[in-house]
């Protein structure tokens, strides 16, 4: 892209160019970009070029929670989204053992399902991000998108025995019970929707952004927390009486693609202590975001 932005920037005048235009010249990039328009300007210095988001309006940047990409960070997105094999390993996370190929990352460009690799290790992330800074974050444990499967994948829809050595405190150097909250990812075979055990507020959750409800998720987390910390040596809940929540007051999404970003931004706020102060609007800058943050392995 620096080769294409050279010649761009050697025109006269000040013009917009899309980056359809960088197809054109770099016929390599065959499939859709990020459909962000360059601003090319003259000034006393010579030519300067910058990257337009003219569709997103951020809506609560005291947060940094909007925060535009940089013009290099978005160059770096495009490249790894577009820029060589699918089969090309991008990120390796030794801690987690996660590995994020091109082909893996390109789940993220708008209008593409996102897939296991790049949500876990998004969560494990914000797992990271926690342990970084323990006093700006929710004490936090994010389950990977295999577990509630395992939970749930035995006799009578119910296996603790799959997932007991998933949470033993020598792994994790904590219990659940300690947790403020814990993240469940739920698939439903071409949905991605999310359960919290909300362990401060003796709540479980269920987010859906297409509005379904699924009670019978929580039951089974209700279930799986009592035997959990009876398992675990902790002190022994009864979370029959805990609320059970089917959040009805939250984003929705609007098309066919984007329930894993909404499940995954939902844990990322959720996990902050913050309302779900986002829309649809959101999710295309939010895919390249997660992109980023993903090459970067880091979350903010």
């Amino acid at each position: 892209m620096g080769n294409f932005l050279s010649h761009l920037l050697q025109r006269k005048g000040d013009d917009r160019v899309n980056l359809n235009d960088f197809k054109k010249s770099h016929k390599r990039f065959s499939q859709e970009p990020l459909g962000l328009p360059f601003l090319i300007r003259k000034d006393d210095r010579g030519y300067s070029a910058s990257v337009l988001n003219r569709k997103f309006k951020p809506k609560d940047d005291r947060k940094g929670l909007f925060h535009s990409l940089k013009y290099e960070d978005d160059e770096e997105v495009f490249h790894a989204f577009y820029g060589g094999n699918s089969q090309e390993i991008l990120v390796s996370h030794e801690p987690s053992n996660i590995v994020i190929s091109r082909g893996d990352l390109q789940c993220l460009i708008p209008g593409a399902w996102l897939n296991d690799e790049v949500i876990n290790l998004y969560l494990e992330l914000l797992k990271e991000r926690e342990r970084r800074e323990p006093g700006k974050f929710l004490k936090c444990h994010f389950f990977n998108t295999f577990f509630f499967e395992k939970l749930a994948n035995g006799k009578n829809g119910y296996n603790f025995e799959a997932v007991r050595r998933w949470t033993t405190k020598k792994k994790l150097g904590y219990t659940l019970i300690e947790c403020d909250k814990v993240f469940v990812p739920i698939h439903k075979k071409k949905h991605w929707c999310l359960a919290v055990i909300n362990v401060k507020d003796e709540t479980f959750q269920y987010l859906d952004s297409l509005g379904g409800k699924d009670i019978h998720v929580l039951e089974v987390l209700a279930r799986y927390l009592m035997e959990e910390t009876r398992d675990k040596g902790d002190t022994e809940i009864d979370s029959t009486s805990w609320k059970r929540e089917l959040v009805d007051e939250l984003p929705l999404q609007k098309n066919g693609s984007d329930c894993g970003m909404f499940m995954i931004k939902y844990t990322d706020f959720y996990s902050r202590g913050l309302k779900l102060c986002f829309s649809q609007e959101n999710m295309d800058y939010f895919r390249k975001k997660t992109a980023e943050e993903i090459l970067r392995r880091r979350v903010e």
